[in-house]
């Protein structure tokens, strides 16, 4: 069936807190832990001026929710049945106080259940240091990958260990040498209490932060010299990759999500790029194509618009595969180049609908840099 999201964090987590001696490094990072110097921390609460965000954000999943949100037989409907429908019907009510202490404390419910590690029915798991430790560690070793398959530093070669000592590395020499892709400093918005994370001068990072940051560079260089790219990313999570792709220059942006998903990648982006950059679903705005675009997918399949890219990460394979399929079909038709990255332990892969088209020049398969266990395939169009 479905991976089981809670097993997953444990995985990610509590491996990393076992003693050094008790177990296997080279499975648990992609280097030498002795060279991953990381330091643990948690966010604090900041003050945001949310009221209008939060307004926007309300009216929009008011008009979005209901009709939209078709989940099939995905983990998605069991999620929102499971942690999400008392949410849901806050949201629908329109109660605008609940809904914004909601949104600013993602801690305090399970908000982010399904794709981000900020959630009450995970938090325990960080009450233990050495688990806090793990984390830490673990963001840092993604930073780490997340340089070397950018090329800013050497890739780490195993097969020399026995020859030389250790590179130490800590997470703000790393953000220093992926500043040269970035050509600006690299700044982790952090608007949220109690996220757990790495601690750097510029925020603190958490799991998902590399990954991002990868995912963004990949969407960049796939673009090549396209002027003003049109990009679209369907299941953006919190918009984390919206937001490093617009430090590289991207602009015009759209995620397409699940109403429910929709309502924290909404309120994130708006809190820490301005609601003037946002333009929520059923909303219109002037010169749109300079700001971040959030669809149901609704909208998205019944638009006649054209992407240069189309993105989707750790995601395809949750949705059912019937709403999949739909997806696939319209992707076809409104983009030259599609990029999935994605786990194949599911019911089903990206690779079968790859095989099924007809429409397809070229599908690039290769291993992705960041993450075990997953697939990148980069999807070329007639």
């Amino acid at each position: 069936m479905y991976l089981n999201f809670k097993h997953l964090i444990l995985s990610i987590l509590v491996v990393s807190a076992v003693p050094m001696k008790n177990r296997i490094m080279a499975d648990d990072f992609f280097r030498r832990p002795e060279s991953l110097q990381a330091v643990p921390s948690q966010t604090s609460e900041t003050k945001v001026n949310d009221v209008s965000i939060v307004k926007r954000i309300v009216a929009a999943y008011q008009r979005s929710a209901a009709p939209t949100e078709n989940r099939g037989n995905s983990m998605w409907k069991e999620f929102f049945h499971q942690r999400h429908e008392k949410l849901h019907k806050v949201f629908m009510s329109g109660n605008l106080n609940t809904a914004a202490h909601i949104l600013r404390n993602p801690h305090t419910t399970d908000l982010f259940y399904g794709f981000d590690n900020l959630a009450v029915s995970i938090l325990p798991i960080f009450e233990s240091a050495a688990v806090q430790q793990g984390h830490a560690t673990t963001c840092l070793d993604g930073l780490i990958r997340c340089a070397e398959a950018i090329g800013v530093i050497p890739l780490d070669n195993p097969e020399n260990y026995t020859a030389s000592p250790p590179v130490p590395w800590k997470a703000d020499a790393i953000i220093d040498k992926l500043r040269q892709v970035f050509g600006k400093p690299i700044i982790f918005p952090n608007p949220y209490p109690s996220e757990h994370g790495l601690n750097t001068s510029y925020g603190i990072v958490s799991y998902r932060v590399p990954q991002a940051i990868y995912q963004a560079y990949r969407i960049k260089q796939l673009l090549g010299n396209i002027t003003n790219p049109r990009v679209l990313e369907i299941g953006a999570g919190l918009g984390r990759t919206a937001y490093f792709a617009r430090l590289l220059g991207i602009k015009d942006y759209t995620i397409v999500d699940i109403p429910f998903t929709a309502l924290s990648s909404g309120y994130f982006l708006g809190c820490i790029l301005g609601e003037d950059q946002i333009v929520y679903s059923g909303e219109q705005a002037p010169n749109a194509q300079e700001r971040i675009k959030i669809l149901n997918p609704e909208e998205f399949l019944s638009s006649n618009n054209r992407y240069d890219l189309i993105i989707n990460t750790d995601g395809f394979t949750e949705m059912d595969q019937n709403i999949a399929r739909s997806y696939w079909k319209k992707i076809e038709k409104c983009t030259p180049i599609f990029l999935s990255i994605n786990h194949e332990n599911n019911s089903y892969r990206v690779r079968i609908l790859i095989d099924e088209s007809k429409n397809i020049i070229s599908a690039e398969r290769h291993l992705y840099w960041m993450r075990k266990g997953y697939v990148e395939e980069v999807v070329r169009f007639k």
